[in-house]
């Protein structure tokens, strides 16, 4: 026996168990956000989801590299060859084009 029953043995669509399914997340994550405690600390005005993503936002921007130099990323490319038959290198190579 399967763990689960399907939804056509009911008479439903396929979707239905989608529907359900989806449902029960986002009553799970409903509650596990509202079970989570509500501090009234330093009075910042700030919401508990705006602390997250600003700390979320801090934690990313360390991970973004630097800005690039377009005149240095040519210099790279034009280095770059392609796949062995293709006799092009630099932006003649399609997937130097995607990396630029």
């Amino acid at each position: 026996m399967p763990p689960q029953d399907s939804p056509i043995i009911f008479g439903l669509h396929p979707n239905a168990d989608l529907t359900y399914r989806m449902n029960e997340s986002k009553s799970m994550i409903n509650t596990l956000v509202e079970t989570q405690p509500k501090d009234s600390g330093g009075g910042s005005g700030k919401s508990r989801e705006d602390e997250v993503k600003d700390k979320i936002q801090k934690e990313l921007i360390g991970l973004l590299p630097a800005d690039f130099i377009e005149a240095e990323v040519d210099e790279r490319l034009e280095v770059l060859k392609g796949p062995r038959a293709l006799p092009d290198k630099g932006k003649g190579v399609p997937l130097n084009i995607f990396l630029m």
